[in-house]
């Protein structure tokens, strides 16, 4: 046996799921509680490019209807339309890429899998593995703004034109038995997000400018929109959760210029605010809507472990996740969707132990029903618990994250890996099930993430404090971070890694430029490694708000950008490094990679280096994930060896 093997086997002192198991894709993607409460529809994958919608009776589990797939025709999305027919966004393969994309189509199909009809699609082609036509100038990408669950035969989808650059979101109320439309609105800005108000018309639209502003608009008349916040004048972002209420206001999500965002009742006519639900460091992720979808009485909140804060529990449905939320202690309860009068929810249970699990819950009968594991082979007692922690940055900043030891039975100190997000902005690391931290700690490694300044979800100014620092002090919070596990007497200081994917794995190259005697190895999965490309290759330098984003955030000063590149220190690295890509990624061009290897090579020091050619950014394809973890943890064991494991071979 290799000896990197020996080592991984040496190290996992616990058991633990096999390496191969993280690879495999859930058993249930998706998962939704028909309007009567009479059918659950799930989607279930098959294999890398089949699945299968099902729809099960919810007193018996029986299969009553469904729909398969194929690699051109592929369920992205689906939602309940009525108590019997459900609508679906379509996804297949475009070209020799791996990983399906969302066609901008809908079907919609009855539970029991009959009156199959195309009702918005593209080109006037035949959709594959079907009769179905589609007209010729339905040629934009539509998505589902509201099902309308009360009227059988409508829903109301918006749709973005083709072709423009910065496309106005147009709103129509669709017919879910064969496509015909009547347009409703057209937005007010690009790529707006919409809300319904009475009758099933669109009231408010809200959404970004080119120049990164937030915009929210109160519809009028027909086209006429007023526009009732405007970011660069009034310093907040404002996000509407749920319809308006008899007087006017309604629930939203606010976020100010300073501190994490808060949740408060607001009036568009006079901006008087009433403070819901104040957050400690971290934004609500999401709200928890009543059964008919008209009142706030929760939110999802993020301070350390996720949690629920309920904001009214006069509501039935409060009073209910109340009391769950005591039945299933440490984990968090969702209510993906309930039954239209609310006597049937169906629940998701997840914890950092758990990636989750579905339960029906009938309050007649006052029991919640197990359904079925998100993924069976992933027991939460084989798991690692996540601990939340604060650190403090060189120059005072809190920066949040999450350390994961291994089990350990008196052993020596495990070895770290720093595992970084990617994004920057707009992404944080959270106690949720993480499939590589859990990995990780499984074969005996820390796994310490971090939620460096530039990360989502923890207020404007924490996010702002990013820019222009991704090889500044962003990568100082990681390097500080890194320091406090070692002070902390949780790791061995003398066998350290950085792991990254995206933005994660420019800053792991950048940690290990930046400190060079700290890390021992750094594995770049997607990563950017050269800043001046970004404005030149890639999608996001392709519109105007990418441009922009990109001059707000790493600027165009060519010695900046230069300093801040890992090709530009490949010389100053003294870590093994490991570089992952995939041949067809837009995002981050596989120039990047190819670059990187090629300043490595200049200087003498070899990597090991995967290619995919037919993968975009991150790998989609089972067997091309496996590998990849399977060389991550054959890279890592090889660099993470201790003293005296060196000294006998």
């Amino acid at each position: 046996m290799p000896a990197h093997l020996s080592l991984i086997a040496a190290l996992a002192l616990a058991a633990s799921p096999k390496p191969e198991s993280f690879s495999i894709p859930p058993g249930v993607e998706a998962m939704k509680l028909s309007p009567d409460g009479k059918y659950l529809a799930l989607v279930v994958p098959q294999s890398d490019y089949e699945s299968r919608l099902l729809v099960l009776e919810t007193d018996s589990l029986k299969a009553v209807g469904g729909l398969n797939s194929s690699p051109m025709h592929q369920v992205g999305d689906f939602w309940w339309v009525s108590d019997e027919r459900l609508l679906i966004a379509e996804a297949r393969k475009f070209g020799g890429l791996d990983e399906p994309l969302l066609t901008g189509r809908l079907m919609a199909v009855d539970a029991d899998g009959k009156r199959v009809a195309m009702v918005y699609g593209a080109n006037g082609e035949q959709s594959v593995g079907t009769r179905m036509k589609t007209r010729a100038d339905d040629n934009g990408f539509a998505t589902l703004v509201d099902p309308l669950i009360d009227d059988p035969k409508r829903a109301v989808v918006a749709i973005w034109p083709p072709v423009q650059d910065v496309p106005y979101t147009e709103v129509y109320s669709i017919d879910v038995r064969n496509g015909s439309r009547r347009k409703l609105a057209k937005a007010p800005l690009a790529n707006a997000e919409f809300m319904l108000g009475a009758g099933g018309e669109p009231q408010y639209a809200w959404g970004v400018t080119t120049e990164g502003w937030q915009r929210l608009y109160l519809r009028t008349e027909g086209d006429d929109w007023r526009l009732v916040n405007d970011e660069s004048q009034s310093g907040i972002e404002v996000h509407p959760l749920a319809p308006a209420g008899a007087d006017g206001s309604l629930p939203v999500q606010i976020r100010p210029p300073k501190g994490p965002g808060h949740i408060a009742q607001w009036h568009p006519d006079n901006g008087e605010i009433k403070t819901l639900h104040q957050p400690e460091s971290a934004e609500p992720t999401g709200a928890l809507l009543s059964a008919d979808g008209q009142h706030l009485y929760g939110v999802y909140s993020a301070d350390g472990r996720d949690d629920l804060a309920l904001i009214d529990t006069t509501l039935a449905e409060g009073k209910l996740v109340a009391a769950l939320r005591r039945s299933f202690k440490d984990a968090l309860v969702e209510p993906l969707s309930w039954s239209r009068d609310g006597s049937l929810a169906l629940l998701r249970v997840r914890s950092d132990r758990n990636s989750g699990e579905y339960y029906l819950y009938d309050r007649n009968g006052g029991k919640a029903r197990f359904l079925l594991a998100r993924d069976e082979w992933a027991d939460p007692d084989e798991m690692r618990p996540r601990q939340a922690v604060t650190i403090a940055a060189r120059d005072g900043l809190e920066l949040p994250a999450f350390l994961t030891l291994p089990a350990s039975e008196g052993a020596a100190k495990p070895p770290l890996v720093l595992l970084i997000h990617g994004g920057p902005h707009g992404v944080r690391d959270a106690w949720t099930w993480d499939p590589w931290a859990q990995l990780l700690a499984g074969q005996g490694m820390a796994v310490l993430q971090v939620n460096y300044r530039g990360s989502g979800g923890y207020g404007q100014d924490f996010g702002a404090a990013g820019y222009r620092q991704w090889g500044g002090a962003v990568i100082d919070d990681l390097i500080d971070a890194t320091r406090w596990a070692i002070e902390q007497g949780h790791v061995d200081g003398s066998r350290v890694c950085a792991v990254g994917a995206s933005f994660g794995g420019y800053a792991a190259l950048m940690s290990a430029a930046r400190e060079p005697d700290l890390f021992r190895c750094a594995m770049s999965y997607a990563g950017v490694s050269d800043l001046r490309l970004m404005h030149r290759k890639g999608d996001i330098q392709r519109s105007d708000s990418g441009e922009n984003y990109l001059d707000r955030v790493i600027g165009r000063d060519e010695d900046e950008l230069t300093r801040y590149s890992p090709v530009t220190h490949a010389g100053a690295i003294k870590a093994a490094v490991m570089l992952a890509h995939g041949g067809e990624d837009e995002r981050v061009p596989l120039a990047h990679a190819e670059a990187m290897k090629s300043a490595l090579e200049k200087v003498g020091k070899p990597v090991e280096w995967l290619v995919k050619p037919n993968e975009a950014h991150g790998y989609y394809r089972q067997a091309h994930r496996a590998e990849l973890n399977q060389r991550m943890l054959d890279f890592l064991a090889r660099h993470l060896k201790a003293a005296d494991d060196v000294a006998a071979e």
